[in-house]
């Protein structure tokens, strides 16, 4: 029998690791860590943004706004090597929530040998030894959460590392819209009956499914979010892509080959007019639907691709969570990623 997501007893049987209370930090997150700080003596031209997995997330966000608002071109490295470009003008932003990341230890060495000006985003572990031996900058953020659930710490982190270095204004522009951030969270706890929580309403389409989720590439995070929430919340395959990309290789494969019912179309539709893509994809929803694909939309507010990524985020980690309630399956424990770790 399905679990009923109005049913907080049911909930609570089932998340026995306590992953909601850590999803619910996510805007206190971003107003701890988006707490002004002063100016950082960096001069840099581009901006480096190693990590992997829920640590690397905050990285994705941030590329996105920079390639926006600021003439910094910004990269996300998830890999043991920094390119071969990178150089002394080359702000370099590592971001290991668990500190002892491998392969962020390894980049870690590679700016090193640069001479990048490095900023260490953790909580603590080796990562924040050797750059405190260094005499690197460390932010540090609390310890305790699992990595994925501390995107909130990790992303305002960063945002006001380029601030301070004078790169972008990202931390000014996030503050504003946290309240909103709050005020969508009320709608999708679950306490918001079924009737009225989209995050209900679309994992429980999802069930039973593999989901490929997309969004516009300005906000390409979000759509890469609910992928990695969905493979590690949910225990469930989930791929993601991005618009208008998709309409020139994978819509094919969804209208022209041969489908297997169980995938399912998600598209991240923001409200702000500011993605040249948005309608693109509301062609490609039609197109879809024309052919009798069952398509789930989902609908992002917000006044900017940044606020509007967001609330994707957000969104689609709720959306996760009642998809391992549905599946009655803890959503914290990731046995394969630990035993991956175990063997290397």
């Amino acid at each position: 029998m399905l679990a009923q997501l109005d049913d907080l007893a049911s909930l609570t049987r089932i998340d026995t690791s306590g992953m909601l209370d850590q999803m619910t930090s996510f805007p206190s997150q971003l107003t701890s860590s988006l707490r002004a700080t002063g100016r950082r003596d960096i001069e840099a031209d581009t901006v480096l943004v190693g990590g992997l997995g829920g640590s690397a997330m905050g990285g994705d966000v941030l590329a996105e706004y920079m390639a926006m608002n600021s003439s910094a071109p910004t990269f996300v490295v998830r890999d043991t090597a920094l390119p071969r470009w990178a150089d002394e003008r080359t702000l370099v932003i590592l971001i290991s929530y668990s500190g002892n990341t491998r392969e962020t230890l390894s980049m870690y060495g590679s700016a090193k040998d640069r001479g990048c000006p490095t900023v260490v985003i953790t909580s603590g572990g080796r990562i924040m030894e050797m750059a405190q031996q260094d005499g690197r900058d460390v932010v540090h953020v609390p310890p305790g959460l699992q990595p994925r659930a501390a995107l909130g710490y990790l992303l305002g982190s960063a945002a006001g590392v380029v601030e301070s270095a004078g790169l972008a204004p990202m931390a000014s522009d996030i503050r504003p819209f946290v309240p909103e951030l709050e005020s969508l969270m009320r709608d999708l706890l679950p306490g918001s009956p079924e009737s009225n929580n989209a995050a209900k309403q679309i994992a429980r389409r999802l069930l039973d499914s593999v989901p490929f989720v997309y969004a516009p590439r300005p906000l390409r995070s979000a759509a890469t979010r609910w992928q990695t929430q969905i493979n590690e919340n949910s225990k469930m395959l989930c791929l993601s892509g991005e618009a208008p990309e998709m309409d020139h290789n994978q819509i094919v494969g969804w209208i022209d080959g041969d489908r297997d019912p169980r995938n399912r179309p998600v598209m991240l539709l923001p409200r702000s007019g500011q993605c040249q893509a948005t309608s693109l994809m509301r062609t490609t929803i039609e197109l879809l639907m024309e052919h009798g694909i069952d398509t789930v939309v989902a609908d992002l507010e917000g006044g900017s691709p940044l606020e509007s990524a967001l609330h994707g985020i957000m969104l689609g980690d709720f959306v996760s969570y009642y998809l391992a309630m549905l599946r009655e399956v803890d959503p914290t424990p990731v046995t394969s990623i630990n035993e991956l770790k175990s063997r290397r």
